[in-house]
């Protein structure tokens, strides 16, 4: 492909990434949201500045009341200050959306829409733990507090210029993954097939509008144009630039299909979340969404088995967790390819 000029900034702003990639146990999460801002050239950091941090103080104090959308890796941390500061973020956001503003109560609302509109797929009830998402989110702040927060955030949202259009998290439970691992054969195409969709509802919901994506880029890949082009057949699909770091792209609507007339500007960045709001507010609602799954995981599992440690999933506790539970998984006979990843 021959390189083509970016056009212009868009009005339309949206980021995708990822939580859970790497991990033995524990479903991959993807998040992504979608602004429009008032101007082309507005940052919505800056537009929300009264509100919304960029990074994470060090100080309690300075932090106090606001909302942090950051790299949720910094957004959270294993204590009771960092959970609040993900989930105050994940959920005062996510009440934008929600029917009445009011933020989700429910670890129901992350399995259906309309927060969860891409899945995961029915499979997911194979894994009976899941069915603990079903009751009260176990959170470390109140409803009345993150109630007022959404309000407060609807207020600096409106004061800024900027409307949250949407937003979202699709969790991919290890029995989804697994197959298609099985079918790709590569953990990469995998990641690329699950980013693509939340692409796809993007691109269908906006790209009649203009809009412009960033998407977190994990791995070594550096050339996307070729599935991009397989995955949006009703587009043209031309390159901006290939570069260490970043590689964009700008999608048009072909004449005479269901898409003419759309656009879509694109971009695969190393560490995104850095670079856009958007991104970064993906990166929150994914981490929550996985967080908040590992929990019920816990659960499950130390109700069957008191005294067993809880685990975050990651490989080495993971196999520590693995033999810890050997006997519950046993006994309740699910060691099969819905409990551990295949890679």
């Amino acid at each position: 492909m021959q390189p083509v000029s970016g056009g212009g900034p868009l009005l339309i702003q949206a980021g995708i990434d990822e939580a859970g990639l790497g991990p033995l146990l524990g479903p991959l999460a993807l998040g992504w949201s979608a602004i429009e801002t008032r101007t082309p050239s507005q940052d919505a950091w800056d537009a929300l500045a009264p509100l919304v941090l960029r990074e994470v103080p060090r100080s309690k104090k300075i932090e106090g009341s606001k909302l942090v959308v950051a790299d949720s890796k910094k957004v959270h941390s294993r204590n009771p200050r960092g959970r609040s500061r993900l989930e105050r973020t994940a959920l005062e956001f996510a009440a934008q959306l929600q029917p009445g503003g009011a933020p989700p109560r429910l670890g129901a609302a992350l399995l259906a829409p309309p927060f969860a509109t891409l899945g995961p797929s029915p499979e997911h009830r194979i894994a009976p733990w899941y069915d603990e998402l079903d009751g009260e989110l176990e959170l470390h702040t109140g409803h009345d507090a993150l109630e007022l927060g959404a309000e407060r955030l609807r207020r600096t949202l409106e004061a800024g210029g900027i409307k949250l259009l949407d937003a979202g998290l699709r969790l991919v439970p290890a029995l989804e993954l697994n197959r298609s691992y099985q079918r790709t054969n590569s953990k990469g195409i995998t990641m690329l097939e699950t980013t693509f969709s939340a692409l796809d509802r993007l691109w269908r919901l906006f790209g009649g509008r203009g809009l412009s994506v960033v998407v977190d880029r994990q791995g070594g890949r550096a050339h996307y144009g070729p599935p991009l082009a397989r995955a949006f057949p009703t587009a043209s699909v031309s390159l901006v630039e290939e570069r260490p770091g970043t590689s964009s792209y700008v999608l048009e609507g072909r004449a005479g299909s269901p898409a003419e007339g759309y656009h879509m500007e694109v971009s695969f960045t190393e560490r995104g979340e850095e670079h856009s709001f958007t991104t970064a507010l993906g990166s929150c609602f994914a981490k929550f969404g996985r967080e908040a799954a590992m929990a019920a995981f816990n659960r499950w599992w130390c109700a069957r088995s008191p005294g067993l440690k809880p685990t975050a999933g990651y490989t080495t506790d993971g196999r520590r967790w693995l033999e810890d539970a050997r006997e519950a998984i046993e006994r309740e006979g699910l060691a099969g390819a819905g409990l551990t990843r295949d890679r």
